[in-house]
């Protein structure tokens, strides 16, 4: 689980802090005592839930159950707050809990229910120490999670709540950027993301106290998005209180072009009052800016990100947040506040797809201003993110005639192709991809790969297999472009349709 905890990934983690992983058979402590905290926990009854593990400390200090789940719940403060000293209060229950269950497994080698609960208790670890920036700690705190878990399952294969930690450890080690893959080598660290999927949805499937958890992980990570809408929206009903599931429930409505829907959801997260989820309500408001922003509601987009930069407890995000301020001040006639957030761009995340682009074209736009054909280019894209297909199509195909910059009319042409493959023009799709491959593009080099991979969408929906496979190949023989990891995923949910 060795990566940059970022805006998606540091919610992502969220119940993992409370799975259920060593309730059953454990003399004195009930699976009741245990299932009451962790519901508490996915109500977001937060005090309760600190009563009810330091009720099982005092009750059975000696056992390491009560010091791990009130762990988790630092995590969880820290994740949201970056608060240092929960941090440290975290840092003393997981140390404890770890005592506990190593002395423990000294008398029992063969408890998978010890061995499980300390690779738990590492992952939490692994996800503290990464927020925190403590990479190699994080590096170690992963690799002992693996190994505690690994043995769990050996000694009890139909463990299958421990698929839920290995499947996070193998999706998050196989999405670890590039700059710390030397830290895992290093570490003797290996991950698949595919095999994290399957773990996942094993869990999901056969788990039986963390079968809620490994049911999020798995909606967030399966490139299914209807199956994730259906496992999320069924964990909202469920735990309405609970603001992940609420935001990424939304985060899913935005992806998939259901902004009013989005919306709706977030104007009742931002309107939680407590200290500690100070990350999760920031991270709304910057999502309902991009509600906005994709509405072309210029003025209320400005609100919302500028809500955002001053609420966010660290720079994720903050780059492309300041990129739209930096667009929206600029279409709204205000060149002056403009270059004021174009200049900031570089100060995002340099992990993440979104900051570093906003980093290279805050950087344009910083030195000149956007032409008349920018702007509505900018404003048909909008439209498709906000589902409105016609009205960009027919945008579209007018403001073409008008583009003579070969970079603006390659960009039109993807836009375009994106519109008419939603209004059902496969043909016509495949016909604007190519014209995008066969302009010549200079600085933006995402438009190529991107239109190979629209060419192969395009082929796969006219039923054409061996265009589909050539045009995959072709998109995934380019490197150094904006958006890379976006269009793995894109390919690879290509792919699996095949």
């Amino acid at each position: 689980m060795i990566f940059r905890i970022t805006k998606h990934f540091c919610l992502i983690f969220f119940l993992l802090i409370f799975s259920c992983n060593a309730i059953a058979q454990v003399k004195g402590i009930t699976e009741k005592n245990i299932m009451q905290g962790l519901e508490q926990s996915y109500h977001f009854k937060w005090e309760k839930a600190e009563e009810t593990f330091k009720d099982i400390i005092k009750k059975y200090p000696e056992r390491p159950e009560g010091y791990h789940y009130l762990s988790g719940i630092y995590v969880w403060y820290y994740l949201s707050s970056k608060d240092k000293n929960e941090l440290n209060i975290f840092t003393a229950y997981s140390d404890t809990a770890i005592e506990k269950g190593l002395e423990l497994l000294d008398q029992d080698s063969n408890s998978d229910t010890l061995l499980y609960l300390l690779g738990s208790n590492y992952s939490y670890r692994a996800i503290a120490f990464a927020a925190a920036e403590n990479y190699l700690d994080a590096v170690w705190a992963g690799k002992k999670s693996n190994s505690y878990l690994e043995e769990a399952i050996e000694i009890n294969p139909e463990k299958y709540d421990a698929y839920l930690g290995l499947g996070l450890y193998n999706f998050a080690a196989g999405q670890t950027p590039g700059a710390f893959r030397w830290v895992l080598k290093l570490a003797g660290i290996g991950g698949d993301k595919e095999l994290g999927i399957k773990y996942l949805k094993l869990a999901a499937d056969e788990g039986t106290y963390c079968k809620t958890e490994a049911q999020y992980y798995y909606s967030q990570v399966i490139p299914d998005s209807v199956e994730g809408m259906k496992y999320l929206t069924k964990l909202v009903n469920k735990y309405p209180e609970n603001l992940l599931f609420k935001y990424s429930l939304a985060s899913l409505n935005i992806k998939e072009r259901k902004l009013n829907a989005a919306e709706k959801i977030l104007r009742k997260i931002v309107d939680y009052d407590n200290e500690k989820f100070l990350q999760v309500v920031a991270f709304s408001n910057f999502l309902i800016g991009d509600v906005f922003y994709k509405k072309n509601q210029f003025d209320s987009a400005i609100v919302h990100y500028k809500k955002f930069l001053e609420t966010t407890p660290d720079n994720d995000y903050t780059g492309i947040a300041s990129f739209r301020l930096g667009v929206s001040y600029e279409i709204s006639g205000l060149r002056d506040s403009a270059v004021v957030y174009f200049s900031s761009c570089e100060n995002g995340n340099m992990d993440l797809d979104d900051d570093i682009y906003a980093k290279r074209k805050g950087g344009i736009y910083l030195k000149r201003t956007l032409s008349e054909n920018e702007i509505a280019v900018i404003k048909a894209d909008n439209m498709i993110e906000a589902g409105n297909y016609r009205a960009a199509y027919d945008s579209l195909g007018s403001l073409l005639k008008k583009i003579t910059s070969s970079k603006l009319k390659a960009e039109a042409y993807l836009y375009l192709n994106e519109a008419a493959f939603n209004l059902g023009k496969y043909g016509e799709s495949l016909s604007l991809a190519s014209a995008a491959i066969k302009t010549e593009v200079k600085d933006e080099k995402w438009i190529l790969p991107y239109a190979c991979y629209y060419a192969a969408r395009a082929n796969y929906y006219l039923g054409d297999e061996v265009a589909t496979n050539y045009f995959i190949e072709q998109a995934e023989d380019y490197n150094d472009y904006d958006y890379q990891n976006k269009l793995k995923t894109l390919i690879n949910s290509l792919e699996r349709k095949e």
